[in-house]
């Protein structure tokens, strides 16, 4: 599978994962939360609030199938048209589009090649941009610490 169809595919096996009657077993392993269900594949999650009002502004999910990637699931109310961009420690920015949006956010896929994985895992902040309804840049970092070990915990 690629690109949408993924990115569909994972947001719909989350959204059954999550209105399940089956408990989670969950393991933490610093930032990073690995959750796994009986009948869906485990994923990493790290969730980032808006400390004012207590809200979270970005879900990243990460799950390993075989082709490991990255889901992130951003707020409703923000611009699409110039997409969404990461970098890792400072790096070059990279921008990708959003795939889709429903009524639990707007999210986009990002496919973990081998060389992005390895940045990742070596790497401590993934900063990811955004803008709002007001072209305000949102600016949330994500911690990389215990990626590489929840990782290891995915099971393709």
């Amino acid at each position: 599978m690629h690109g949408l169809q993924r990115t569909l595919a994972l947001v719909a096996s989350f959204f059954l994962a999550t209105t399940g009657t089956a408990i989670a077993e969950a393991e933490t392993f610093k930032d990073w939360q690995v959750i796994c269900e009986p009948d869906v594949p485990c994923r990493m999650v790290q969730t980032i609030v808006q400390t004012e009002l207590q809200r979270p502004i970005l879900q990243i999910r990460v799950f390993d199938d075989g082709s490991p990637t990255m889901l992130l699931t951003f707020p409703l109310g923000i611009l699409l048209s110039p997409g969404w961009q990461y970098q890792i420690d400072g790096g070059r920015a990279t921008r990708v589009p959003f795939e889709l949006c429903n009524l639990d956010g707007c999210h986009a896929g990002l496919p973990l090649s081998k060389a992005l994985l390895t940045k990742l895992k070596r790497g401590n902040t993934f900063k990811v941009t955004f803008w709002d309804a007001e072209s305000t840049a949102v600016n949330p970092e994500i911690s990389l610490a215990g990626f590489t070990k929840a990782f290891g915990v995915l099971k393709p």
